[in-house]
């Protein structure tokens, strides 16, 4: 080793010690310490406060909207469109209540610039929808809306 015969056995008797405490612990942990059992009524109480944390936000309804749609045709195209905001807190309706006709203008902004193909297609949809949240975000000056729900979804 060191060739000094009081470090090497200073080092030999810290690594023994090292080892049995690290044998102590695996010893005390499975041998000697027993984990108590789980209480059924705490466990239950406990699933129940965080399932009612974890619950989503139930959406916020808008208004029923017709939309003219652009159409290259003399034939008049529109979007009957009924809509559900689904908000990322629980406490986002006072929000959207006290903003509701700056929604419906920027769902009406969003959607009338589109044409009834683009709308027609399932990507068409798809680009509405992420539109229409990043604007209504964007009208509310914060991130509340997670996602945009359609009820009715209507293309004359």
């Amino acid at each position: 080793m060191t060739g000094n015969k009081l470090v090497d056995n200073i080092i030999l008797i810290l690594s023994f010690l090292a080892t049995a405490a690290c044998v102590g612990v695996f010893f005390y942990t499975e041998m000697v310490y027993k984990k108590p059992l789980p209480n059924e009524q705490v466990e239950l109480q406990k699933l129940i406060s965080d399932n009612k944390k974890m619950a989503f936000p139930a959406p916020f309804k808008l208004d029923s909207l017709i939309i003219n749609l652009k159409s290259r045709k003399t034939r008049l195209r529109f979007l009957s469109v009924e809509t559900q905001l689904v908000p990322f807190n629980h406490d986002s309706d006072d929000k959207f209540e006290a903003h509701r006709s700056m929604i419906n203008d920027s769902i009406i902004n969003v959607a009338g610039r589109m044409t009834a193909e683009e709308l027609n297609s399932v990507s068409g949809k798809i680009l509405l929808e992420e539109r229409i949240k990043k604007s209504i975000n964007l009208v509310l000056g914060e991130q509340l809306v997670k996602g945009v729900l359609f009820t009715k979804f209507v293309v004359q």
